[in-house]
């Protein structure tokens, strides 16, 4: 009130400094109900548009090399087909559909009331018309089903321009329109080279495709080293290090098996960062914001020998065909260096890689065809454990010249037997007069029954395998690998019978190994009783030394124990291991090759079912080269249900191809740069 009386004053100045006052008041309300209110709609549109979103770039996946710098896993190029739905013209096709699409929605809508309203003879009222009325989900539906004729029709001009039927997926586009809006919509991936010419040929601007690039893993020599190599599987998810969070993920993969799986996190890389402008309708505008480069992943150098790892293979597979249940493991008995590991039946890491279909998978899934046979399976070893028979006889005394008479067998004629009691252990030798040497390269069951019995006995037979770590894991691969059965000190003492030791003197009953744990077997025996590690990778080095980064080396020649046996003895074994090759009647002769003088021993085991039914063999050749100064051990495992046969027929052929191989090699003097360390 004070205020007012002081203005009814006839004081001029006064009233022009209250008008003043006021006048910038209501210029300043004004301002803001323009702000407020006028402009609201174009402030929260401007702000809508200043939106960013992230997108995870996966990093170069390293490359996974042989021991010469040869590529058996890389990265290459794969360009998709894409709808990009960012694109103005497709944006004013869906804008054009949807409001065509709503006007007949309208339309209809009308007609129904109308059609009521007649019936009635009255008009609606307000609640009656609500019955009428849309709801979010059917504007949505009608909204999805304008974009999908739209889509529809473009996808059909494409396929028409390209010469080839391209599938549209209407559920699929939906999701990724609803999640995804401002990333590209593939149509077709994994273009090959005419059908990206043909595209660029008869590209239409109006159409909105384009041709989108990313990053595919390839497996240059398709089913070569399939197991080393692993399988790799689509996994976008961030790795320990990286920005957990994202908008939209590029596809990336995850390494599950083999060398893919045990150094994915190597070999993978640092993913890096993208960010892209949108609008409020969630289309991209513009690149911009935060980026960050991929980090490369690393290569991994292994000690496998393409040339090796082709032979072996190819062996294997045209002597015992594509299907077969086989094994092959190529190892440098110096330093432990794992040359080849071949498993059969076996696959193509780039279906994996690229999406396998669903048939595909199956088929391999009832082959087995992705375990790695040469170190996650369990194989009963036959007559090749009568080497580990053989040294325990040795250190125990055994006189390698006293003969023992092998009994014919009355059932047989030309076979010999041995009895156990009442129990009939059969041999494939014949009867007669046999020394250690000649019962070593005739692999006569009677004769190591014997000798496991009544020369070596069970506990030092058991000592000696103890030695070689038979029943625990080479170390390769820590979800791939088994460790085999062996008996332990508390089975023999727990009712073990003389028939137990019968049967692991003849490598059956309780005693299972791997391809794997034979190689490192050999190995030892061949260099003079050094049990060593396996090695399948050499190091982990960057992909681009220049960029500096640091090079991780496995060391070679890892000692895991020592062999506690006379040199003697050895020498004895390995002598009898060159006569079964190289001596008429051995039974490793098909694994001869002219100018290198091998050391084998063939194993034949039966593989029987649940009810004791006989269903196959193992089929086993182990062996060292050159005999003089031994650099390679050699070891094929083929099972076969075919109920006849022998390791020296069924496996020696295939070391035979491999030893080719390797004489090869050592005569040309190709590289191959084995690194041999000093045996202490």
């Amino acid at each position: 009130m004070l205020v007012i009386d002081e203005l009814k004053k006839n004081d001029p100045q006064l009233r022009l400094v209250a008008i003043l006052l006021a006048g910038g008041l209501l210029l300043l309300l004004a301002g803001l109900w323009w702000v407020q209110v006028v402009s609201s709609r174009e402030y929260q549109a401007h702000l809508d548009t200043q939106a960013y979103r992230t997108i995870r770039v996966p990093a170069p996946r390293g490359k996974i090399l042989d021991r010469a710098g040869r590529v058996l896993a890389e990265n290459r190029p794969r360009y998709n087909l894409s709808l990009f739905l960012d694109t103005e013209n497709l944006r004013k096709q869906f804008a054009a559909a949807i409001k065509q699409q709503t006007a007949q929605e309208i339309a209809q809508q009308k007609a129904a009331i109308a059609a009521r309203e007649k019936k009635l003879g009255r008009s609606l009222s307000k609640a009656e018309r609500k019955e009428f009325s849309f709801t979010g989900a059917q504007v949505e539906s009608w909204h999805e089903a304008a974009r999908d004729q739209v889509a529809t029709r473009v996808v059909a001009q494409i396929s028409r321009n390209l010469g080839e039927p391209l599938v549209f997926d209407a559920a699929k586009f939906n999701r990724h329109y609803a999640t995804e809006l401002a990333m590209p919509f593939p149509l077709l991936e994994n273009l090959n080279p005419e059908q990206m010419a043909r595209f660029e040929e008869n590209y239409a601007t109006n159409l909105g495709a384009d041709l989108e690039l990313q990053t595919m893993r390839s497996y240059p020599l398709g089913t070569t080293a399939a197991h080393v190599l692993g399988e790799l599987r689509e996994d976008d998810s961030s790795l320990a290090g990286e920005e957990s969070f994202f908008n939209y993920r590029l596809p990336d993969y995850r390494g599950v098996t083999g060398i893919e799986g045990k150094y994915n996190a190597e070999l993978h890389g640092r993913a890096g960062t993208e960010s892209v402008q949108v609008n409020n309708m969630g289309y991209r505008q513009a690149q911009g914001g935060e980026f960050s480069e991929p980090q490369p992943g690393e290569n991994v150098v292994t000690t496998l020998d393409l040339d090796l790892q082709s032979a072996a293979e190819a062996s294997l597979g045209q002597r015992q065909g594509p299907t077969a249940v086989a094994a092959v493991v190529v190892m440098d008995v110096r330093n432990g260096d794992v040359l080849a590991m071949a498993s059969s039946p076996t696959f193509d890491p780039n279906d994996f890689a690229q999406g396998i279909s669903r048939e595909k998978y199956q088929q391999l899934q009832e082959l087995e065809a992705e375990k790695n046979r040469a170190t996650f399976e369990n194989y009963q070893p036959g007559s090749i454990f009568k080497t580990v028979v053989a040294l325990a006889a040795l250190e125990n005394g055994l006189n390698v010249n006293e003969v023992y008479h092998v009994e014919a067998d009355p059932l047989r004629p030309g076979h010999g037997c041995i009895y156990l009691g009442r129990r009939k252990i059969e041999d494939t030798a014949p009867p007669g007069d046999y020394n250690f040497k000649k019962a070593f390269i005739h692999s006569s069951n009677a004769y190591f029954v014997n000798t496991g019995l009544n020369h070596a006995g069970i506990e030092n037979i058991l000592r000696i395998g103890r030695e070689f770590h038979l029943g625990e894991r080479a170390g390769l691969f820590s979800n791939q690998e088994t460790r085999g059965n062996f008996p332990t000190e508390k089975d023999i003492h727990s009712g073990w019978t003389p028939g137990e030791t019968a049967n692991v003197c003849i490598g059956q009953g309780p005693v299972d190994i791997t391809p794997i744990q034979m190689a490192v077997m050999i190995s030892a025996i061949a260099n003079g009783g050094t049990i060593l590690w396996p090695r399948l990778v050499q190091r982990i080095e960057p992909q681009d030394p220049a960029a500096g980064g640091v090079t991780t080396n496995f060391p070679a020649g890892r000692v895991r124990d020592r062999l506690m046996v006379h040199a003697r003895s050895l020498e004895i074994l390995r002598e009898a291991m060159l006569a079964d090759v190289e001596s008429s009647e051995g039974t490793g002769t098909a694994a001869a090759v002219n100018g290198l003088h091998i050391g084998a021993k063939t194993g034949t085991a039966q593989v029987k079912d649940g009810a004791g039914r006989l269903i196959a063999y193992n089929f086993w050749f182990a062996s060292f080269a050159p005999f003089d100064h031994p650099k390679y051990a050699v070891v094929v495992m083929v099972q076969s249900k075919e109920l006849h046969g022998s390791g020296g027929l069924v496996c020696a052929p295939i070391a035979h191809d491999i030893y080719e191989t390797i004489l090869k090699q050592e005569t040309t003097g190709a590289p191959r740069m084995l690194a041999a360390v000093k045996m202490k």
